[in-house]
């Protein structure tokens, strides 16, 4: 994923690592996977399907096992944290096998200037590992992402948030304080507002998922309807 970038920003450039959410970022696949989800967790745990589908709606950002325990407390399913954590790894592995959506119009061209530009190019993303990378291939963008994380099976506490940002600043060389201090997380939702909040990073939104104002209220330093823009807004910050 590494790349020997000749980059034209100077050496104490603001921003240079732009981290983007995969789902509803870069690939338009949200209203999909709602209504997928309805599906398999009705099939699963006999769940009404628009009332799970109200829990992904709300919940939108935050990892699968998270979302799956809501849905069942909501009903009165009992199961372990371990239970819910494999099962939930499962059901996004269903998700990630499913939804075949495609990068929104703008994305390809967006992601070729800027890393022909110099930035380097992460993603963090709730959804499973494996599905993040198959998705970015698929989608024709993995060649300009240098690097990607989503959830592991193994690894509960590898998530969106400050497991992801550091394990970009590591990939990265970069001490962890100069790291936030250089970048961006282009995200969708309210969660991807609190975990830049939490680490410090700007937050740019892509609205849709949630409105301007919503996003704007949460937090976020930039909404925009979409990325055509967002090499203009990189050099205004």
């Amino acid at each position: 994923m590494s790349k020997n970038k000749k980059t034209n920003l100077q050496l104490d450039e603001k921003i240079k690592y732009i981290g983007f959410d995969k789902d509803g970022v870069l690939i338009n696949s949200f209203s999909a996977y709602t209504k997928e989800w309805g599906k398999i967790i009705k099939t699963k745990y006999n769940v009404n399907a628009q009332k799970a589908e109200i829990v992904f709606k709300n919940t939108a950002g935050q990892p699968t096992d998270i979302q799956l325990a809501i849905v069942l407390k909501q009903h009165n399913i009992n199961l372990s944290k371990k239970q819910i954590f494999k099962q939930a790894n499962e059901i996004a592995a269903l998700l990630g096998k499913r939804i075949k959506a495609q990068p929104f119009p703008e994305i390809h061209n967006v992601l070729q200037y800027l890393s022909n530009n110099g930035f380097f190019l992460f993603v963090s993303s709730g959804q499973h590992g494996q599905v993040v990378v198959d998705d970015l291939k698929r989608a024709n963008l993995i060649k300009f992402i240098d690097f990607y994380a989503g959830i592991r099976p193994n690894q509960p506490k590898f998530k969106k948030g400050l497991a992801h940002f550091r394990a970009a600043s590591e990939y990265f060389k970069v001490p962890f304080n100069s790291f936030v201090k250089k970048t961006v997380f282009v995200g969708d939702t309210l969660e991807d507002i609190k975990v830049c909040t939490e680490a410090g990073i700007t937050s740019i939104c892509r609205s849709g998922t949630y409105s301007k104002k919503d996003l704007l209220k949460a937090g976020a330093k930039i909404v925009v309807p979409n990325l055509s823009k967002l090499s203009t807004i990189l050099s205004n910050l």
